[in-house]
């Protein structure tokens, strides 16, 4: 603690590191942590992945444990080990199952501060998930969410009380979109005469892929020129490309895969396009707007507390794909309202959603439940 000689252990627990949006907040958070005050390690339930070697390379310790299906309760064992060599006064977990299964062990090892960070409105928990939300919020110190959209739903759907509940927004440490940002970390498809419409996300059903397309195939009825590239995997790969040549995109539509290269990438945008299904506050959008780049974006959740419709970019209803044809072909005709939205989006991200700022709240809520616990 500052003017003494302990270090406060915090055990983030998650479920891998893949460099998806939670992973990246929780990696910034773990190499920015005031090491003269907190002393973070990270246990992964199932892998490591492209965030590891930074972690490392931070001094922030990794451990993997190996889980091997969704139902491998094994690694409740290997998991309370692992806390128990560590000893921490925090255990922070992320995303469901390490919200799960790191309560459980946590509470098993005597774990004096549990902090759980709930990142999206997961509206597919059924009855049973709700319950044991219900159940663990009880045994748990604090609640982080992403926005208040996350918070509401915890509250209002899942019945979690709302004074457990703090809103954090995402961070972004924005010298990297800046001018400098130029590597990129594999060739991209040539530009040359197109208007590019680009996404970032897992190609999953919650990114809402499945309704860009047809909105695509309007668009470039009226710009030919227009072409999407989409960067990310996931289980939707097949279904996406089976969809595309469905509708006559082959050519038109690029799937860049997984990239570490995002800030470069986006500055080959001419639009940044984000069809959710559900959000809690989209990394991507928040990308897109440091970079200077105009949003068009579904009207769910979180996303409105990071995209102004009509000021940073416009919003739409979600699963509708004229609507997203629409504000598209918008965009893409208007050169200058594009470039005003884009400057304005920069301006928000550097006044609102700063790294510095996610981490100092973050350290805040950590120095306060460990006050009120006597710690």
């Amino acid at each position: 603690m500052p003017g003494g000689t302990r270090l406060v252990r915090i055990l983030h627990v998650i479920a891998t590191l893949d460099p998806a949006g939670a992973e990246r907040q929780m990696a910034h958070l773990c190499r920015r942590l005031d090491r003269r005050e907190f002393q973070p390690a990270v246990c992964c339930l199932t892998r490591g992945g492209a965030l590891e070697e930074s972690l490392r390379a931070a001094g922030v310790p990794v451990t993997i444990l190996h889980k091997r299906g969704r139902w491998d309760l094994r690694v409740l064992g290997r998991l309370s080990d692992v806390i128990r060599q560590f000893q921490p006064q925090i255990v922070h977990t992320w995303l469901p199952t390490a919200n799960t299964l790191g309560r459980i062990a946590a509470r098993r090892c005597h774990v004096p501060m549990l902090i759980a960070s709930e990142r999206a409105a997961d509206r597919w928990k059924g009855p049973l998930h709700r319950m044991a939300d219900r159940f663990l919020a009880r045994r748990t110190n604090r609640i982080i969410t992403n926005s208040e959209a996350v918070r509401d739903f915890l509250t209002g759907r899942i019945g979690l009380p709302k004074p457990l509940i703090s809103v954090i927004h995402n961070g972004l440490d924005i010298a990297e979109f800046d001018a400098a940002s130029e590597r990129l970390s594999a060739p991209l498809p040539s530009t040359d005469g197109k208007l590019v419409v680009g996404s970032v996300g897992r190609l999953e059903p919650q990114k809402g892929y499945a309704w860009l397309l047809p909105a695509m195939c309007e668009v470039r009825a009226t710009l030919p020129q227009a072409q999407l590239w989409i960067a990310g995997a996931g289980p939707e790969a097949p279904a996406l490309g089976k969809q595309m040549k469905e509708l006559g995109l082959t050519g038109a539509l690029h799937f860049l895969g997984p990239r570490d290269d995002v800030p470069a990438l986006m500055r080959r945008f001419d639009l940044f396009v984000l069809p959710s299904l559900w959000e809690g506050l989209p990394n991507a959008a928040l990308e897109a707007m440091a970079a200077r780049r105009a949003v068009v974006a579904t009207d769910v959740d979180g996303t409105p507390e990071a995209v102004l419709d009509g000021s940073t970019g416009l919003l739409v209803p979600a699963r509708d794909s004229a609507a997203l044809a629409q504000s598209i072909i918008a965009l893409l005709t208007d050169e200058a309202r594009r470039r005003r939205y884009g400057e304005a989006g920069r301006q928000r991200v550097e006044r609102e959603f700063g790294m510095e700022r996610m981490v100092s709240q973050t350290e805040a809520i950590y120095r306060d439940a460990l006050k009120e616990a006597g710690l």
